[in-house]
C-alpha cells in the first residue's frame, strides 16, 4: 500500500490521530485531508507536513472530498462528539445527517471505507446503504477500542504485558457490548486459572 492515497475526512482529535499514526508507519505516498471546518484541513496538513523530516515520505495535503474518489481507503472521522451523560446512540440523529451528506459526495468511490464516528455500528450501516458500496468495502472500528481497553485493564491487574491478554469484547461499540470473560487468556493459560484473579 506504499504508493496509495488515503483520505480521512474529519480532523478533529481522532482525524489527527489516525494522520499522524499512517504518516508514522508510511503507510502511503499521499495523504489527503478534509474538515468541514474552514482552514482546519489546511493547518493540519501544514504541522503534518512540517515534521516530514523525520518521517517516511508522504505528500500531505488538504482537499475536497470530492478529491479523494481515487483513494483506495478513506477513513471518516467526521461527526458531532459525544457530551457528559450522552451515550453514542444520541449522536445518531446528527451523525446521520452528516453521513448522508458525505455519501452524496463519495459517488463514484470504488475503494474501501473505514468508519469511525460514532455510533459507529449504526453509521457503518448506513454509510454502506448511502453511498451503495459492497458490504465488503465499509467497514467499522466496532469494538476494537473497547478490546484494546479491555486488555490494558487487564495487563495492569496481572501485571503482563498488553500484547500478551487475549481478551475480547464484542457486540455493538456502546452500552450493550458484551466482554467474552470465558475466552480471555493471559498467554496460554485461561484469564479465571489466573493466581489472584
Amino acid at each position: 500500500m506504499r504508493n496509495s492515497k488515503v483520505g480521512i475526512i474529519g480532523m478533529g482529535w481522532v482525524g489527527s490521530s489516525v494522520a499522524i499514526s499512517i504518516l508514522h508507519r508510511g503507510l502511503c505516498k499521499h495523504l489527503l485531508i478534509n474538515d468541514a471546518r474552514p482552514g482546519i484541513a489546511d493547518g493540519e496538513a501544514m504541522d503534518l507536513r512540517h515534521g516530514s523530516g523525520f518521517l517516511p515520505s508522504t505528500e500531505v495535503r488538504s482537499s475536497s472530498i470530492e478529491e479523494m474518489l481515487d483513494c483506495e481507503i478513506i477513513v471518516i472521522t467526521a461527526g458531532r462528539g459525544g457530551k457528559p451523560g450522552e451515550t453514542r446512540l444520541d449522536l445518531l440523529t446528527e451523525n446521520i445527517q452528516i453521513a448522508k451528506q458525505i455519501s452524496e459526495r463519495l459517488m463514484g468511490f470504488n475503494g474501501i471505507l473505514l468508519i469511525v464516528s460514532n455510533p459507529v455500528d449504526v453509521l457503518t450501516y448506513y454509510y454502506q446503504v448511502f453511498t451503495g458500496l459492497p458490504k465488503n468495502r465499509v467497514l467499522g472500528t466496532g469494538t476494537m477500542l473497547d478490546t484494546a481497553r479491555l486488555r490494558e485493564a487487564i495487563s495492569d491487574y496481572v501485571s503482563i504485558e498488553p500484547k500478551n491478554i487475549h481478551a475480547y469484547v464484542v457486540g455493538e461499540h456502546g452500552d450493550s457490548e458484551v466482554v467474552l470473560w470465558s475466552k480471555a487468556m493471559v498467554g496460554t493459560a485461561p484469564l479465571r486459572d489466573w493466581p489472584g484473579w
